[in-house]
């Protein structure tokens, strides 16, 4: 690389080169840690801020802005670059009968009559249908069925589809990975699809967030060009390519071994995953080019796999509903029971009915859920607030990483928005409490006025921080809560209507996903985020989408209904329900409102 910059991260002991033009955003990304650019790199979020030290001089800039300049140190810790990301939902016992197998019969049974075919012999020794439908293969199998030096011949299969013969003085394993898509992290685990083993786990944050924190952003970037859809169809499969690398090498297996890879995601990350152009995915109607599921083989996709094994993206649901709530369907009871299912995000989804009939929808709930467009707002590292309690007296936060804190994430603000409207600091229309009502109340002196004139309230004061800031929320954060929970809230209401039932017809409510998994269900309620129905439970699954593209994965019957869900579910477009700008308005009141 000609006149190349030297880019130093001291914490992480690591030094890499860059072109001179390169920001500090892209350099990072460059070097296996990108940085969350919630507004796309247009330097408007201000939440990629990083330390750097140039020319002697410490000092804290925009990375998606500042350019790197020679001998330039990046001060990123491998703490802050690791979320907060739940791998592995409700596991249950999984029953393991893969689509892909392998069959591993002795050479001395191996004995084609005269006049007949190799493959007549294979499926009378096994008692199978099996079948090529790869001429390669074919051509192959002729020196793998009359190989001379090995015991067994391995014959590797995708459902009664013959992928791979390979002669050996044993039985091999066959491996494969069951991929979770986020926006922000993507998560792997292997299996011994032979042994019914799961081997290992690994996630890593999606490279795609160095495009953009949302799916917005993102849909923008990858539909102006050919080129940048490419980019950012190549930054996914890079994270696809480290956490492939890296379960092989903690597993000591070769890529080859692994026969299948299955994956589910939203909608965009669909999109931009297969190279597909999502510019009509981000336009009114909001459209994609097939909900059906993709399978490939492994050459095809270029990644470090069999290239004979397969690729498989589960199928969509509609509009911005994905194959990640495909996923979570999956996973949930085969019954006839009534179940709402919500997943929150920054596009959260909602799901209503059982296995026999699922109405679903998407409601844009923005990114204050995950920590964006909030003051002092965060994604669940090292050091954000996740859990807010009060005594009476004390206002106690617990910090990730017991550190010191420096943000709040999504968790942390609904206990803080919880804890202000249940102290009556603020009112149920959102606003902080002035005059008669703040004089008396005891905890006035931790409001304060920015230099905006604007009024906020201290949680963490500077002499309580061991870092010496203030941890605040402002009337903007609530806002931005406000309008989240009014979309969650009244998607629930309107899909209830839709599907035709009442409340309390649900036997249950469910939460699927990391934010789910780690937010205050009280609280949350008591704020009106979540519906609370009489006699109706909610509990969260953990990463439902994880736990269904396992279940695919290892089950030839949990794939085969999971074809089923798209037919059986009906995808409500609740933008243009007549009903979902009043009832919004309403719900945007902090509280239980429209009752369901």
């Amino acid at each position: 690389m000609s006149h190349s910059i030297e880019v130093s991260f001291p914490l992480l002991k690591k030094k890499i080169l860059c072109e001179p033009s390169t920001t500090i955003a892209e350099a990072c990304s460059q070097a296996g840690y990108p940085r969350n650019l919630v507004c796309g790199g247009k330097g408007t979020c201000k939440k990629c801020l990083v330390t750097i030290k140039e020319n002697g001089q410490i000092s804290e800039v925009l990375s998606c802005q500042h350019p790197v300049s020679n001998g330039i140190e990046v001060f990123i810790s491998q703490e802050a670059v690791q979320s907060q990301i739940l791998e592995s939902g409700n596991q249950e016992d999984f029953s393991f009968n893969p689509q892909i197998k392998v069959f591993s019969i002795a050479y001395d049974q191996l004995k084609t009559g005269l006049g007949s075919y190799d493959l007549e012999t294979i499926n009378k020794v096994l008692n199978t249908k099996l079948r090529f439908k790869n001429l390669k293969l074919q051509q192959e199998a002729v020196s793998a069925f009359h190989e001379k030096g090995f015991n067994h011949l391995n014959i590797v299969t995708f459902n009664e589809e013959i992928i791979d013969m390979i002669p050996a003085n044993e039985q091999i394993s066959a491996y494969g990975i069951a991929f979770d898509i986020g926006t922000t992290s993507v998560v792997g685990y292997l299996y011994d699809l032979t042994n019914e083993v799961l081997i290992h786990q690994h996630s890593t944050l999606n490279q795609q967030i160095s495009f953009g924190g949302d799916v917005i952003s993102r849909i923008d970037y990858g539909s102006k060009s050919p080129e940048n859809l490419s980019k950012i169809q190549k930054a996914i499969h890079s994270t696809i390519n480290e956490i492939i690398s890296n379960l092989c090498s903690k597993s000591n297996i070769s890529p080859e071994q692994i026969y299948h890879c299955v994956f589910c995601g939203n909608s965009t990350m669909a999109h931009l995953f297969l190279g597909i152009n999502p510019m009509y995915l981000g336009i009114s109607p909001f459209t994609a080019v097939s909900k059906d599921g993709v399978i490939q083989d492994g050459k095809d996709l270029h990644f470090p796999m069999n290239p004979n094994g397969k690729v498989e993206f589960l199928p969509l649901l509609g509009g911005f509903v994905g194959a990640d709530t495909t996923s979570v369907l999956l996973s949930l009871p085969k019954d006839d029971k009534l179940r709402l299912m919500i997943d929150l995000g920054t596009n959260g989804e909602i799901a209503v009915g059982n296995h026999n009939r699922f109405f679903c929808a998407s409601t844009a709930c923005g990114p204050a859920l995950e920590g964006a467009g909030i003051h002092q707002g965060m994604r669940g590292t090292h050091g954000a607030i996740e859990k807010i309690t009060f005594d009476g007296k004390n206002i106690i936060c617990k910090v990730i990483g017991d550190a010191a804190p420096i943000g709040f994430c999504g968790s942390g603000i609904i206990d803080a928005i919880a804890f202000l409207y249940r102290e009556k600091l603020i009112y149920a229309k959102g606003n902080f409490i002035k005059d008669s009502d703040l004089n008396a109340h005891p905890l006035r002196d931790r409001f304060g006025i920015d230099e905006k004139n604007q009024r906020y309230f201290v949680m963490v004061s500077a002499d309580e921080n061991p870092n010496g800031k203030e941890m605040i929320i402002t009337q903007k954060d609530i806002r931005q809560v406000q309008l989240a929970k009014a979309a969650i809230y009244t998607g629930c209401s309107l899909l209830i209507r839709e599907f035709g039932i009442k409340g309390n017809d649900l036997a249950e409510i469910v939460l699927a996903g990391a934010f789910g998994n780690y937010i205050d269900i009280k609280n949350a309620q008591y704020i009106g985020l979540l519906p609370q129905i009489d006699g109706v439970p909610i509990r969260s699954i953990g990463n439902g989408a994880g736990t269904g593209v396992q279940l695919y994965l290892l089950s030839q019957e949990e794939a085969s209904f999971c074809d089923t869900i798209p037919p059986i579910t009906t995808h409500i477009e609740l933008a243009t329900n007549q009903d979902f700008s009043n009832t919004y308005m309403m719900n945007t009141a902090l509280g239980q409102n429209d009752p369901l």
